[in-house]
């Protein structure tokens, strides 16, 4: 087994402003007005690149697809689905993709959930990827999981909580030939800011199982700078990005969040 650490200080988000975030995602979303397949912002701007396939909107079952740049015809190789629509209960959606590629079909699909929009307390994201065609091509798919306990994050991140040893964000990465887990714990850092440390632990599987010592007995130093610099240049980007964001509340946040719907 391989393990893997790091710690990186992040900007912090408010948890009221993430919360308002979400909730203006969706006033945005419910505010929508349908005309035919096609979507309109409050005011009568149409949402550029998506139009209403199928079912009725936000409903469950009701599918979205990109307009294709070519043809102006929607994209059947790519799909968004609601699978629920409830912002006292479950929000949850499903972006499905699909390469027909000769060679290797590829079918992507990646599933968010979030229980009660408004007061969020957990988030789940699923993804999996699916290949075939060529002989290697169950070594190219796999499977992602992630659970974030939102309820734990903020107190973790102040230091509080009855658990303070437990990871509010776990997730595990599974391969043909590996299996990963990951948990991410939050701690409180000077000036408000968070410690984030995240910790990889690495199985093999198959045939792999045996070689994996040995490769990190060859690489585990390569390894490790690989996996911290990954991390470092994910929180310079963060870091860079995050404050100016964090600052625009109320009409603010929403105009700018409504520019992201609107650009191309």
């Amino acid at each position: 087994m391989a393990r893997l650490q790091h710690t990186v200080t992040l900007a912090p988000v408010p948890r009221r402003w993430f919360e308002s975030c979400v909730t203006t995602l969706h006033d945005l979303a419910e505010g929508l007005d349908v005309e035919g397949a096609y979507l309109r912002l409050p005011g009568g701007r149409p949402l550029p690149g998506l139009v209403l396939s199928e079912g009725s909107h936000l409903r469950p079952g009701a599918r979205y697809r990109p307009v294709n740049e070519k043809d102006g015809q929607p994209d059947a190789d790519q799909a968004v689905t609601v699978l629920a629509w409830d912002r006292h209960r479950e929000t949850a959606l499903e972006v499905g993709t699909l390469d027909e590629d000769p060679a290797h079909r590829a079918e992507s699909t990646c599933v968010l959930r979030l229980v009660n929009a408004a007061r969020p307390r957990e988030a789940w994201l699923s993804a999996t990827l699916r290949t075939s065609g060529e002989k290697r091509s169950k070594y190219l798919g796999g499977t992602v999981r992630l659970h974030l306990d939102l309820g734990a994050w903020w107190p973790s991140a102040a230091g509080r909580g009855r658990r303070p040893l437990a990871a509010p964000l776990t997730g595990t990465l599974t391969h043909a030939l590996a299996r990963a887990t990951v948990t991410v714990v939050p701690r409180p850092a000077p000036g408000g800011r968070w410690r984030v440390t995240v910790k990889v632990r690495v199985r093999g599987r198959s045939f792999a199982r045996p070689l994996l010592p040995v490769a990190m007995a060859v690489m585990g130093r390569r390894a490790h700078r690989a996996f911290a610099e990954a991390l470092d240049d994910a929180a310079r980007e963060w870091n860079g990005r995050l404050p100016a964001l964090v600052r625009k509340e109320g009409e603010e946040l929403r105009a700018e969040l409504t520019g992201a719907l609107l650009a191309p």
